[in-house]
């Protein structure tokens, strides 16, 4: 099999042979062609092919024949082999070795959650703007592709007045020359022949500078995906946890009123009654702050939707339970991270880049030899008409060789630095290799440790509303101290709270994990998951979420 690279050499050179060869024949074609009959066959048999431009032309051809590369073909660097093994932190969060479905959202199974980030994928400013500078990249590949092909202009003067030539030969007459129109039409091709593949490998950058912008674009979707989930959940927490703390304002308000009831009928003091009400507005305070988070989460959301921040979707705002998934969910290995990381595509991108501008200055070493040819038409008695003359036709073709020698400082010292660059861009590609693991594996590291944090805070408030209810009953009956009720009331409005806090961090954490995954820029369909729907952790008390998940 052929490689690519060799195919693309073949290519060039055979362009370069071709347009050699046009370059060679065109000029006396066209000055051929504008004889007319007889003339055009005589001079065809006279003029149109010498002995002389044959040899020339052959010798051209054997010369771009011989070019070659100056540098070995690019090659990505290789991965660490600890990269393809499972990860470590998956064994302590419930998870499955299965590939990450590309639109992970969907595992929460909240349709208002799918519309969002669809609309945010489609009108996110940021990823406008990424996408934007991923279409002026493309648009600078097209420029550079362009000098594979030759230059060529083509011009049309006219001036009217005493021309140069007539007033020379009407001096040597001493004569003063007529004025008259005079006609200067012409056409100049160029073409740099790529001997060195310096022309190749600015190609070869600028294409891969613009693989690397839309690896940033896709980077960018990532982080949308990931920050309208986050945004959405934790307008859903603050709302979850507006709704506890009013729960337990509600608990507090009748802890008062049984304690007035009390001290109504002379069994407590107005010292409890004070103590409750105190604890009633401790627990009032907590409402506005969560209001707060919870709208400034709405705010977020809006933006990233591309909206202003008042005009948060209505759907978002009356989210009032947070869709965690306690189910174990899809994460792969280390191997399919690396290959879906947009992150890690940018950077091997940028590599090859810098490899490829190596060549550039390295090809800046040797000497440039650019192909070039002319056809001018001069009139000759002032009219259009003389432009078809056989007098009037000028022509020129040959090569321009230009070489910064013998001073070759600024050369190599180019060279030096797009070596520098290429050492850096490796070193960055390997540095973002590790983190990216380093993320993933602290990030299940955090949602494992979480969910177990969920479930031990599940059993500890389901003992603390009990031990709440048997207080409850025992003040009423006299077997108990207010004081103990106060601090059993005061043990499950903590765990209430607690719990609230701790499922906007698991699904915080969730987030986190889908976001070092690197899912969420692919176009393809979701991977199934057949083993997504087991439930782990019952829902806590008092709680309709959702845990169940599928793809």
């Amino acid at each position: 099999m052929v490689p690519p690279g060799a195919f693309c050499t073949a290519f060039s050179n055979a362009f370069d042979i071709a347009v050699s060869t046009v370059f060679c024949a065109v000029p006396r074609l066209i000055h051929c062609l504008i004889r007319p009959g007889a003339q055009l066959r005589s001079h065809l048999r006279r003029r149109c092919a010498p002995a002389h431009l044959r040899v020339v032309c052959v010798a051209a051809v054997a010369l771009l024949a011989s070019a070659c590369s100056l540098e070995a073909p690019y090659r990505a660097p290789q991965l660490p082999a600890a990269a393809a093994a499972p990860f470590m932190s998956a064994e302590h969060a419930p998870v499955v070795q299965q590939p990450l479905p590309d639109d992970w959202w969907r595992l929460y199974q909240d349709p208002v959650l799918d519309g969002l980030i669809q609309d945010a994928l489609e009108q996110n400013r940021d990823l406008a703007v990424a996408l934007a500078r991923f279409a002026r990249s493309q648009a600078v590949v097209n420029e550079t592709g362009a000098a594979r092909w030759p230059d060529t202009q083509l011009a049309l003067g006219g001036n009217y007045g005493k021309q140069n030539a007539d007033q020379i030969v009407a001096a040597a007459r001493r004569e003063s020359a007529d004025t008259r129109w005079a006609y200067a039409p012409s056409l100049a091709v160029s073409y740099e022949v790529d001997l060195w593949g310096r022309v190749r490998h600015l190609v070869d950058a600028s294409q891969a500078d613009a693989d690397a912008m839309q690896a940033a674009s896709d980077a960018v979707r990532v982080w949308v995906a990931a920050s309208t989930t986050d945004a959405y959940l934790h307008a859903c927490a603050y709302g979850e946890q507006i709704d506890v703390a009013n729960r337990s304002l509600g608990i507090a308000q009748r802890l008062v009123d049984l304690t007035t009831r009390q001290r109504d009928r002379g069994l407590v003091s107005d010292l409890e009654v004070t103590r409750a009400s105190a604890f009633r507005d401790e627990t009032r305070a907590t409402v506005p702050t969560l209001e707060g988070k919870r709208r400034a989460a709405l705010f977020e959301l809006a933006v990233l939707l591309g909206r202003p921040p008042g005009e948060f979707p209505r759907t978002a705002g009356q989210c009032r339970v947070v869709p965690v998934l306690s189910a174990p969910f899809p994460v792969g290995d280390g191997a399919a991270l690396l290959r879906r990381r947009p992150d890690l595509r940018e950077a091997e991108r940028k590599l090859a880049a810098a490899d490829a501008r190596v060549g550039v200055a390295r090809a800046d070493l040797y000497p440039s030899i650019v192909l070039g040819g002319s056809v001018n038409l001069l009139s000759t008695t002032g009219s259009l008409a003389s432009l078809g003359d056989q007098y009037a036709l000028a022509w020129g073709v040959g090569p321009l060789i230009s070489w910064r020698f013998p001073n070759m400082a600024v050369s190599r010292a180019r060279l030096a630095q797009a070596k520098a660059d290429n050492t850096e861009a490796l070193a960055q590609f390997e540095h973002d290799v590790l983190t990216a693991l380093k993320e993933s594996e602290q990030a299940l590291t955090f949602y494992g440790a979480q969910w177990e944090r969920q479930r031990a805070l599940q059993a500890a408030r389901a003992n603390a509303a009990r031990a709440f209810h048997l207080a409850e009953l025992n003040y009423q009956a006299g077997a108990l101290d207010f004081l103990d009720v106060l601090d059993a009331e005061r043990s499950l409005v903590a765990g209430d709270a607690a719990l609230a806090v701790s499922t906007e961090a698991l699904a915080s954490d969730q987030v986190a994990v889908f976001k070092a995954l690197g899912g969420g820029w692919q176009r393809e369909a979701a991977v199934p998951c057949a083993s997504c729907g087991t439930h782990l952790v019952p829902a806590p008390p008092q709680m309709s979420v959702n845990f169940s998940s599928g793809s």
